[in-house]
């Protein structure tokens, strides 16, 4: 789904996408081996071509809100085997969101798909390209050892770094943080308000961190 502002196109980021594919800023696809390992990359899975999304230009974007189909071929690998997750970089100027991917005809394997159901921003907003695992879970101790790195890195992005500064709507970070922002008593001590949650008063509820920055008063801070 390529981004829309309420019911309406972002006309502006859909035309400044169009530029960018014109100029070789594409959205680009490798596929990750579930059962192949690669030496020179810390053993993780290996990584197979970059493959790229086909059409973006001449695929109409509807008037509301809705889905557009993309085909991306790759040049298959046989070291690659089994797919079990894919690296995805948006080189375009907006986000787009992502429902899902499905690789047909897999040698040896039939279809396997990837369920998504995320928002894709621009890869400088990012510090490692999207990963996305295929819709097969595992225990942790069944993990296959060519995607076990992968997800240790994908669990430590989602826990996030508690010294970040403020969160931005790209961060996707599921961490918590008390009730401390109710008041702000940098405008005088009456509009100073008790912190919600982590105490024997108050010990509930929490709330998502955002990791806006403290107030100058000590009385309460902001995270």
């Amino acid at each position: 789904m390529k981004k829309n502002v309420l019911d309406f196109n972002d006309f502006t980021a859909s035309i400044l996408d169009r530029v960018h594919e014109l100029v070789g800023q594409h959205v680009s696809l490798q596929l990750i081996s579930a059962i192949n390992t690669d030496p020179g990359n810390g053993l993780k899975g290996k990584l197979g071509k970059e493959a790229y999304l086909k059409d973006w230009i001449t695929t109409i974007t509807p008037l509301t809100a809705g889905e557009s189909a993309f085909k991306v071929t790759f040049d298959w690998d046989e070291d690659i085997g089994i797919p079990g997750a894919f690296l995805i970089r948006n080189n375009h100027h907006s986000e787009f969101y992502l429902r899902s991917l499905t690789l047909e005809n897999v040698p040896g394997h039939g279809d396997i798909h990837f369920i998504c159901n995320s928002w894709v921003y621009p890869s400088d907003k990012y510090e490692k390209d999207r990963i996305f695992f295929s819709n097969k879970t595992y225990l942790p101790n069944e993990t296959p050892e060519a995607l076990v790195k992968y997800r240790e890195e994908e669990l430590k992005c989602l826990r996030g770094n508690a010294e970040k500064e403020k969160l931005q709507e790209w961060d996707r970070v599921y961490d918590y943080a008390y009730y401390n922002d109710l008041g702000n008593p940098d405008k005088g001590s009456e509009y100073a308000r008790p912190v919600l949650g982590g105490s024997t008063e108050y010990p509930y509820p929490r709330r998502g961190r955002t990791g806006r920055p403290h107030t100058t008063s000590e009385v309460i801070y902001i995270v």
